[in-house]
């Protein structure tokens, strides 16, 4: 699903106007004396998630001490930051982190980065002294590899690398939207919990479902993503899924790879190697049919429009495997304001939805 351009821009200062609502696309917005949240809202009119990931290379978490501003590219440790930036590893998503136990007088700012490689992730880590030492790390990043020799006394280190890291992405900014801040929030704290349980209970062999069974998990709380009305909204790794209305024992099974792929398809907001929209609901079609063995193929994405549709490739050449999916233009649908009376001011997002889709014989 993807936003719908409105029809012109505001000038500066002026009231915020949206597009008038076709008459089937009002149809679906709350009462108006009643004020949803958004989350709730999306899950009430069954809004299709599809098409509304991150798309990235890569996905470089910051540790910043809450309280986060609106934007959190307004904190003073992120000045200059954008919320995508290219790195040396390309495109790359940048995402403030709440710090362990949320200390807020950490001297150094760990940043892990975590890039696409084939089929899998790599992983690396560093810590850097304040602002200028952030900026610097940064700068560096944009012309070397991480796994480059860092500068010595350039204001930041590098304190590790790994391969195939696990890790869960919650959007937890309250102060974006209510939904992730409460949502997300209890997410992360659930999951947090099932894994201390998993833990103390000292288990010798793995079970089905066990949410440490393929080892460590790290638990990142995260700054806005995006689809704050599909809140809980999360991003696994080293998959690079992105997830709506998930539930922590959900996504125990994600990372396990335990889960039903086709029944937990519906809720996947994409895959970060697709471009959003169109594309992104073509690969999680073929995520659908094949499952989680796909997450084990270096593959590309490319769509092309044809008409009203879009025919998208999806290439998984070192697997010796294609397919090829036709996607159409669905149901527009409102994405109201949270707790606003009547969700309005709201604006039109259109849903996608794949009407064929083939393998190739290669």
């Amino acid at each position: 699903m993807a936003s719908l351009p409105g029809a012109e821009l505001n000038p500066p200062g002026s009231p915020l106007r949206m597009p008038p609502l076709a008459p089937e696309v009002a149809a679906l917005l709350p009462a108006g004396d009643d004020a949803p949240r958004c989350a709730a809202h999306a899950a009430a009119i069954g809004t299709d998630p599809g098409g509304t990931s991150i798309a990235a290379g890569a996905v470089a978490l910051v540790e910043v001490p809450l309280p986060w501003p609106k934007p959190v590219f307004a904190d003073g440790l992120l000045e200059g930051f954008r919320p995508m930036m290219d790195l040396h590893v390309g495109p790359t998503r940048v995402l403030a982190a709440v710090p362990p136990d949320e200390r807020g007088q950490h001297s150094r700012n760990s940043v892990a980065l975590h890039w696409r490689v084939g089929a899998g992730t790599q992983s690396a880590y560093f810590e850097s002294d304040g602002p200028d030492g952030l900026r610097g790390l940064f700068a560096h990043l944009a012309r070397q590899s991480p796994a480059d020799p860092v500068p010595q006394g350039a204001g930041f280190a590098s304190v590790g690398y790994a391969e195939n890291e696990r890790a869960v992405l919650v959007c937890t900014q309250g102060s974006h939207d209510v939904c992730c801040g409460s949502e997300g929030t209890r997410l992360a704290a659930d999951f947090e919990a099932v894994l201390r349980a998993y833990r103390a209970a000292d288990v010798d062999e793995p079970y089905a479902g066990a949410p440490t069974a393929g080892g460590r998990v790290t638990v990142y709380r995260v700054s806005h993503t995006g689809g704050h009305r599909f809140a809980p909204t999360a991003m696994t790794l080293p998959d690079g899924r992105m997830w709506a209305g998930i539930e922590a024992g959900e996504v125990a099974t994600i990372l396990d790879r335990t889960a039903d792929a086709a029944m937990m398809a519906p809720r996947c907001r994409g895959w970060w190697g697709a471009p959003t929209g169109p594309a992104q609901v073509a690969e999680r079609a073929v995520f659908a049919q094949v499952g989680w063995p796909l997450e084990d193929m270096a593959r590309q994405v490319r769509f092309r429009p044809s008409g009203d549709r879009w025919n998208v490739e999806i290439v998984a050449a070192e697997a010796g495997r294609a397919w090829t999916v036709s996607v159409e233009a669905g149901r527009t649908v409102p994405t109201i304001a949270c707790r606003a009376l009547g969700g309005l001011p709201a604006k039109p997002a259109t849903e996608f939805r794949v009407t064929d889709i083939w393998e190739a014989s290669r």
